[in-house]
């Protein structure tokens, strides 16, 4: 029986250790979600941030390319086929990672061919992709392509003649010796998939244009390559010679004044007739200057003062000055000076 105790009016009072009990089981309480609740609050909250941000960072995806080259196959085939230039990778994990991938330049996947057969069909190594990515333990969602189809020919080995290709006109007054113009080499050595390779039979030069020329001339060209991808040239520079040379021709310039030049002073000098006719021949390019009026040709007496007289007539020659190559011929070539004193 547990003791009562009762009041001084005779009402029983409530047992101590009842209440005692009591007032632990509030104090648990309420140190649990009153005491320092703001504090508590906010680790709470500070808790379920990092969660959702740990919970985030390991799911995030990203996609990369990786770069695809061809870089073995057997020596007496070539490869016709369509190669993705990429590799569009997706991968899955935390961002901080993904990060050190998404920062570094990636190797190209290296493709393999020795030993495939034409219209077979090659599949992206998983594993290799993993070796590239270089980050242990990621995962890869996806490879897109992931595959492609094998296309191979045999190679096909020739010479081909290369062909200049001239355009445009030579200038006026000169010519082409066309049976003297060269290549070099005049030969190059085409490779390639067979079925692009066997209806080659030449190669043209890039353009070279005559207009400009105005002698033998070398010129440094590219030869054009065949459309082709699946074609390969030995070289592509070549050297075409270029032979121009000018047209010899004739002209003929009439009226031509005679000039008199050594007359002594205080006598006149007359000649009978004052003009004669040249006939010239040479290179055409000097011809045309001189019709044009660029070059000049003049019919010259040259009269020497120890032989003049005053009243005193005498044959004599003229002399025909011309531009160097070329020939002329005046008419008539003698004509009679007249002396007389000078008024």
């Amino acid at each position: 029986m547990s003791e009562v105790n009762n009041s001084t009016d005779g009402q029983p009072r409530t047992p101590t250790r009842s209440f005692q009990s009591q007032r632990k089981k509030a104090g648990w309480w309420h140190r649990l979600f009153v005491e320092n609740y703001r504090l508590k609050l906010l680790s709470i909250a500070v808790t379920l941030v990092l969660f959702f941000v740990v919970r985030q960072d390991k799911g995030q995806e990203v996609e990369i390319e990786i770069p695809v080259v061809v870089s073995n196959i057997l020596e007496n085939e070539v490869f016709v086929g369509e190669v993705p230039k990429v590799l569009k990778v997706r991968l899955r994990d935390r961002w901080s990672r993904l990060v050190r991938v998404l920062e570094k330049k990636l190797e190209p996947y290296l493709i393999d061919l020795r030993g495939f057969q034409d219209q077979t069909v090659y599949f992206f190594d998983r594993k290799q992709v993993e070796e590239i990515v270089g980050l242990k333990g990621v995962s890869i969602q996806s490879i897109y392509p992931s595959d492609f189809v094998v296309r191979l020919e045999p190679k096909l080995q020739k010479k081909v003649p290369v062909q200049a290709n001239l355009i445009g006109e030579v200038q006026e007054g000169y010519t082409i010796l066309q049976d003297k113009v060269k290549v070099e080499p005049k030969e190059l050595k085409v490779f390639g998939a067979r079925s692009a390779v066997k209806d080659i039979n030449k190669i043209l030069t890039y353009p070279v244009d005559l207009s400009s020329l105005e002698r033998e001339a070398h010129v440094e060209t590219k030869v054009q390559k065949p459309a082709n991808r699946f074609i390969y040239l030995e070289k592509e520079e070549v050297v075409v010679t270029v032979p121009i040379v000018p047209l010899v021709g004739k002209t003929v310039l009439e009226n031509v004044e005679i000039v008199v030049s050594g007359c002594p002073e205080g006598f006149a000098c007359k000649v009978e007739p004052g003009q004669v006719k040249a006939s010239l021949s040479g290179p055409k390019p000097i011809l045309l200057k001189i019709e044009k009026g660029m070059a000049s040709v003049r019919a010259v007496l040259e009269v020497d003062a120890k032989d003049i007289s005053a009243g005193r007539s005498a044959k004599m020659s003229v002399a025909c000055e011309r531009p160097e190559g070329v020939e002329c011929r005046l008419s008539p070539s003698v004509v009679t000076l007249h002396v007389s004193k000078a008024e």
